[in-house]
């Protein structure tokens, strides 16, 4: 037997000792007083056993609570977590349906038959150059079909235009391409001049004069001048002026409207066949 062991055994007849000596003895008014000191030391007081199951009833209590409104917190975070995806997802519906529908007020006229595609791939390192789109032989679409995209706000702009075809797909060199050179000319001010793409979100104007009194936002057009896009297409605005004391032409740089929003969706303009 261990010392721990023979140590409570010895504590626990000494208690029982004790007790039988409690209950044996007369209730003198000394052995009275050693039973509540007993008593107090061993067995506690009612009034503080029922505070103390009290306590504890509302500590319980409480906790319960505690978790309970915890749950409910989460199963609302749930509940507007989910709520705030089925808003952007409607968000992202909405949107796509006013492209869609702004996309179909290209009409079909006598020459030109709008065919509809989407953007498929857009390389990082041709952002500026090319995209492919999901249309092509099979549609009637050929190399330098131009090609124009709807803006939110139902704008027809400038997009590109075809520069290699296949069965199903196309490849368009975007406006901003550096090989992609078109004729346009600054609205309500009448001068023509040739927009070229730099392989960067703006494009640069050539052979504007010196003299021509421009102003940043002049909108850009096509020019009748153009054997590709039909004239009065919108194209961009002027950002920036610069003139300089030598040559005989202005510095001007513009943003394409295509640049000023996300596009997925474009309309190949192809030429009916006579």
């Amino acid at each position: 037997m261990t010392n721990t062991n023979k140590k409570e055994t010895k504590v626990f007849f000494s208690l029982l000792i004790v007790s039988v000596i409690l209950i044996v003895l007369r209730l003198t008014p000394t052995v009275q007083a050693l039973k509540q000191l007993a008593y107090s030391v061993l067995i506690p007081d009612v009034e503080i056993s029922s505070n103390l199951f009290s306590k504890t009833g509302n500590f319980l209590l409480n906790l319960y609570n505690i978790i309970k409104v915890n749950q409910e917190n989460a199963e609302l975070k749930n509940e507007n977590f989910e709520l705030t995806q089925q808003l952007a997802d409607s968000q992202i519906i909405l949107e796509e349906n006013i492209r869609l529908k702004n996309l179909l007020n290209i009409k079909e006229t006598k020459d030109i038959k709008p065919v509809f595609a989407n953007v498929i791939v857009r390389e990082p390192t041709q952002w500026y150059k090319f995209v492919i789109i999901d249309k092509g032989l099979n549609n009637e679409i050929e190399v330098d079909t131009p090609v124009v995209a709807v803006l939110s706000d139902g704008q027809t702009c400038v997009f590109g235009r075809i520069s290699e075809v296949y069965p199903s797909t196309a490849k368009v060199a975007l406006l901003t391409n550096p090989l992609f050179s078109i004729p346009v000319q600054i609205k309500d001010l009448k001068i023509d001049c040739v927009c070229n793409g730099c392989d960067s979100p703006v494009l640069k104007l050539s052979f504007i004069p010196q003299s021509a009194n421009l102003q940043v936002d002049n909108q850009l057009v096509t020019s009748s001048l153009s054997n590709i896009f039909e004239e009065g297409i919108n194209v961009g605005r002027i950002t920036e002026i610069k003139k300089t004391n030598f040559g005989d032409y202005q510095e001007v740089l513009v943003e394409p409207y295509f640049q000023t929003q996300s596009i997925y969706e474009v309309a190949a303009l192809v030429k009916k066949i006579k």
